[in-house]
């Protein structure tokens, strides 16, 4: 319960802007190209594994 009660309305905030960045980004490669949405949701999920694994490095 401690996590919930430290979050801050920003932090809600963030989450709000940034999925919907991704959301757009993911519209866009719909609209504009030909690719289908399995495979930007692989591409996403790569590109998301690759990411976290640059952090810890």
């Amino acid at each position: 319960m401690d996590f919930f009660n430290s979050l801050d309305i920003m932090d809600y905030v963030w989450c709000f802007i940034v999925g919907g960045l991704i959301c757009v980004i993911g519209q866009i490669l719909i609209d504009k190209t030909k690719i289908t949405s399995a495979r930007i949701l692989v591409l996403f999920v790569t590109v998301g594994a690759i990411l976290r694994w640059i952090r810890y490095l």
